[in-house]
């Protein structure tokens, strides 16, 4: 048979349970006020459209990305950005900037995403979310009509990469691939281009912008670029990390230019 429980015992039982208690309240205010700071509800997207303006910053000294004429601003990225806002039923507004000051400006709000030749940085990532990339910029094979689309395809032949370039890099960790690979150095990446068109080598190794702009002033070189990257790095729209519903709009769009080939048509224009 139980006994009954003594007033001691009865005092202690009384005030575990109101030390508990008040444990739990404290758990649950600490918990309400965690949940306002951490989950709040992501309205980015309602802010950016009730103003009907989604402002971006850029770096406008990057040609042909940015291009600064008196007041008015044009360039690759400009396009991207006024296409992006007209499909999203916006206007763009351009924050015309340096490029040690686009981080910034992101991160305290002084504009809503960059569109500036960013390429993906891992040490951001948990602040900054980067969308599908509109231009990988990477480095490319160019070869006479593409005939070479990968490393391996160089054994016995000779490429020219620009001297210190991640080109150059690459070169050599093929070369402890290859049985006979021929690397030629050069001081620029235009005569790494050059050396192809004349012949005095198979392919080059440069990267996507210097590799288009070359070509559009050298329309006679039937040289191509390859489909696919030796090495990618794309450029990637950049939202904060909390505005994911701007971010999953801005990406839907960009994805859509892609598929219905504005964007190619973009990059053509000002990259030929």
């Amino acid at each position: 048979m139980r006994g009954y429980p003594t007033r001691n015992a009865l005092f202690f039982h009384t005030l575990r349970r109101l030390v508990a208690s008040i444990c739990c309240i404290f758990l649950f205010v600490q918990a309400v006020r965690y949940g306002r700071y951490h989950f709040r509800p992501d309205l980015s997207w309602q802010r950016v459209q009730a103003r009907g303006v989604l402002i971006v910053g850029m770096d406008t000294s990057y040609h042909p990305f940015a291009i600064m004429q008196g007041e008015s601003i044009s360039g690759l990225d400009v396009d991207i950005a006024l296409e992006v806002a007209r499909r999203l039923g916006l206007r763009m507004q351009v924050a015309p900037m340096g490029v040690d000051g686009l981080y910034d400006a992101l991160h305290t709000g002084i504009v809503d995403a960059l569109i500036s030749a960013l390429p993906f940085d891992a040490f951001r990532a948990g602040t900054f979310f980067y969308t599908r990339p509109y231009l990988d910029g990477g480095y490319f094979l160019v070869s006479p009509k593409g005939a070479y689309q990968r490393m391996p395809d160089l054994e016995g032949k000779r490429l020219a990469v620009e001297y210190g370039s991640l080109g150059d890099e690459l070169a050599r960790r093929w070369l402890r691939r290859l049985r006979h690979l021929q690397v030629q150095v050069h001081a620029e990446p235009s005569a790494a281009l050059a050396a192809v068109a004349e012949g005095t080598a198979d392919a080059a190794l440069v990267d996507y912008l210097t590799a288009r702009l070359w070509l559009r002033d050298h329309k006679s070189a039937d040289l191509r670029i390859a489909e696919q990257p030796i090495y990618s790095q794309g450029y990637h729209a950049v939202v904060r990390s909390s505005d994911l519903a701007l971010a999953s709009r801005i990406d839907a769009a960009l994805e859509a230019m892609a598929a219905d080939g504005t964007l190619a048509a973009i990059l053509a224009k000002w990259l030929g």
